[in-house]
């Protein structure tokens, strides 16, 4: 009887070691982990056989650990005795669970919070916004920490015990109260404060501020300046072509998408014309593939014609061809009430430019117009503290004013090669990751002025034609000989 106890003893004290090493040497693992590298090719040379006995190493104390259990639970059958106090062990594991997990809090604080504090914020309404971060992020990070704590020692030290009954405790208004208004009024302060700072950033706008189109697509982004008449031109997406992406209303690029449209109608009503003639070739084809066995040489040719041939006979083909017809059609019915409007192709877009880089100047307000001709994008600019949605068809804006030239952020920053980005911060397809132009902020306007008279006008200005001088003395010597010779 003896040794059946020292056994139990012995197997509790077993499974307790192994259960209180396992979770010490766990976070200990995953913070000495290094940074994955990409992965190889398949080839058993290639294998981190260290990395794979430590999994068989670890399923095996797993397995250990389980018979262990599977042990004591037998034993605790068999002589009716309590072997293992799993209520003892939770409140050990909450206890530790507590102290990795304010460990790896504070870990994270330090070796990540510089990345998620914010400071040295490069536009005018940034402390504001830095200030109302540090709030929230206070108010929360002590909230989490106190209920965190609590939750994990109420855990152990409230753990069952035979010997002490639980007191039943219904209600108490006091409490009920407490942690009703104390958070009302906390969240009050930060709803208040957040649509105040909103409220301020986005309708408190100087009049003199300067407008730059920023226009997003899959996946990039374009600036558009206004030249020398200081106005930006009027746009419309029904004008957006290959040669004009933005759709600006430039009557030149607008005629020329014009015959692109009727070039392309005509071509899609001559296809509708001989859609019969189409089907029988088509059946033709589809018969020979099927008769030389041509269907299983080539399978994806024959899915292709099997295709165009079902869609030929159910009439698919032809109101594909119509439907696109009919778009078309819209679009030039659409771009003529726009021609209607004598005003609204006036030429102030022909000197715009249309650039792939932002440039500012440092201290001067500016108003982002926004437009997107796809899907839905996000203009995000981390260091001025802007990001404001870009929405196909509803034109958004957001005005800031930069504080800080790239090259006092190099400073500061201590990165030689640092540049301020605007990104985008809405998941619009496969490349989003890659969607971002510069922004260059420089010192003064002279700086500015020089950058922006290096890029192309949107229409190239006529130059006048000029008879060369010799050319026009030549043609007048020639007259006056023509006049005494009559005369």
């Amino acid at each position: 009887m003896r040794i059946d106890t020292l056994r139990i003893r012995l197997n509790s004290i077993f499974k307790k070691s192994l259960a209180v090493l396992s979770f010490v040497l766990a976070p200990m693992m995953l913070l000495a982990a290094d940074v994955i590298e990409p992965p190889k090719e398949f080839s058993i040379a290639n294998f981190d056989w260290i990395t794979i006995l430590s999994v068989l190493l670890a399923l095996l104390i797993i397995l250990v650990i389980a018979r262990a259990f599977d042990i004591g639970a037998l034993t605790e059958k068999i002589t009716g005795k309590t072997v293992v106090s799993w209520n003892n062990i939770n409140a050990w594991v909450a206890i530790i669970f507590l102290v990795a997990g304010l460990f790896g809090v504070w870990y994270e604080l330090k070796v990540h919070g510089p990345l998620l504090m914010l400071g040295n914020s490069a536009s005018l309404h940034g402390d504001t916004y830095d200030s109302m971060f540090y709030w929230t992020f206070g108010f929360t990070f002590f909230v989490f920490v106190v209920t965190e704590v609590l939750l994990f020692y109420f855990m152990f030290r409230y753990r069952y015990n035979e010997n002490r009954k639980a007191l039943y405790y219904f209600h108490n208004n006091k409490l009920e109260i407490i942690w009703t208004i104390v958070p009302s009024i906390v969240l009050t302060f930060l709803v208040l404060r957040g649509f105040t700072t909103w409220s301020k950033i986005t309708t408190e706008i100087p009049k003199e501020s300067q407008e730059i189109e920023v226009f997003a697509y899959q996946f990039g982004w374009k600036a558009r300046y206004a030249g020398e008449d200081g106005s930006l031109g009027n746009q419309n997406f029904n004008f957006i072509s290959g040669s004009n992406p933005l759709g600006v209303a430039e009557a030149g690029q607008v005629d020329e998408l014009v015959k692109e449209l009727e070039g392309e109608i005509s071509k899609l009503e001559a296809f509708k014309a001989s859609a019969d003639d189409s089907i029988l070739a088509w059946k033709g084809r589809y018969d020979r593939f099927v008769a030389t066995g041509l269907s299983r040489t080539y399978p994806e040719d024959f899915k292709t014609l099997k295709t165009k041939f079902n869609d030929g006979v159910s009439g698919a083909y032809v109101r594909t061809l119509e439907k696109d017809i009919k778009r078309k059609r819209t679009a030039l019915n659409r771009i003529a009430e726009y021609k209607k409007d004598d005003g609204f192709f006036d030429g102030t877009a022909n000197d715009d430019r249309v650039t792939t880089e932002i440039v500012l100047v440092k201290n001067k307000p500016y108003i982002f117009k926004f437009r997107a001709r796809d899907v839905i994008h996000s203009a995000y600019m981390p260091d001025f503290r802007v990001q404001m949605n870009c929405v196909p068809g509803m034109p958004t804006q957001f005005a800031f004013t930069p504080t800080m030239t790239t090259t006092e952020a190099r400073s500061i920053k201590n990165k030689p090669e640092y540049d301020y980005y605007l990104f985008c911060n809405k998941i619009c397809g496969a490349a989003h990751y890659n969607m971002k132009i510069k922004v260059t902020v420089v010192e003064n306007e002279a700086e500015y002025n020089t950058w922006l008279a290096s890029q192309a006008p949107l229409v190239a200005p006529k130059v006048a034609e000029q008879t060369p001088a010799a050319e026009t003395e030549g043609i007048e010597t020639e007259a006056t000989d023509n006049t005494v010779a009559m005369n």
